[in-house]
């Protein structure tokens, strides 16, 4: 009697055994099937400015151009990235600036740019496509005949600042203003530019481009 009840619990036990090998198996195997898909979450704010097919620059149009050049130009003169050490370190303002122009960010704004990005705050700018103005470009003007001619520009630009960055509970503080530039601009790319050896340096391409900030104020020059 006591030999049979041996041989069935060792039998159960085995049966057991068997059955915890194969849920074992099961599990390791769904764990292999498993996988990881990655989505990129676009902010709601201005989420319809997605990364679109590359253009061709014969296909925009002279102002297109250079309103995307003092959008580019007016978020490198504003951002705020929480913690940056080498503030002035902005290749894209100092390739689109004179040095004129450069003297006065670093007098002005960039001082306040450090005092917080010290405090880790973010901030980010944009300039919206019926946000800029000329001031006093004459009437028959065109940019490709024209040889290089200061003009001012007014620019209005929204800010948006977190004074606590990387907090999910903190919200942005909107702010909106008006900044007039001056500029020279003339569509199409810098003479004896090397475009491949530029890019792979990776250097932006809006360096590439005949446009230069030469003075900055927030009132009428």
């Amino acid at each position: 009697m006591n030999k049979l009840k041996s041989f069935l619990m060792g039998f159960i036990l085995l049966i057991m055994t068997f059955i915890i090998i194969v849920l074992v198996a099961l599990i390791y195997r769904a764990n292999d099937r498993m996988s990881v898909k990655s989505y990129i979450f676009q902010v709601n704010n201005f989420a319809n400015q997605r990364v679109g097919e590359l253009q061709n620059i014969n296909d925009i149009s002279d102002e297109d151009l250079r309103n995307k050049l003092i959008k580019k130009y007016i978020s490198e003169y504003f951002k705020v990235i929480p913690g940056e050490t080498d503030i002035e370190n902005r290749p894209v303002l100092y390739m689109l600036s004179t040095p004129n122009a450069r003297k006065q960010w670093q007098n002005g704004e960039a001082k306040n740019i450090a005092q917080m990005s010290a405090k880790n705050m973010f901030r980010m700018v944009h300039v919206p496509d019926d946000g800029i103005a000329t001031l006093n470009r004459p009437a028959d003007y065109n940019y490709k005949d024209a040889a290089y001619q200061k003009i001012y520009y007014s620019v209005r630009y929204y800010m948006q600042t977190w004074k606590e960055a990387n907090k999910m509970g903190t919200n942005p503080v909107f702010e909106q203003g008006t900044i007039n530039i001056e500029a020279v601009f003339q569509p199409g790319i810098v003479e004896n530019m090397d475009i491949q050896k530029y890019l792979e340096k990776g250097y932006s391409p809006a360096g590439l481009f005949n446009f230069k900030v030469t003075n900055i104020g927030n009132k009428e020059f």
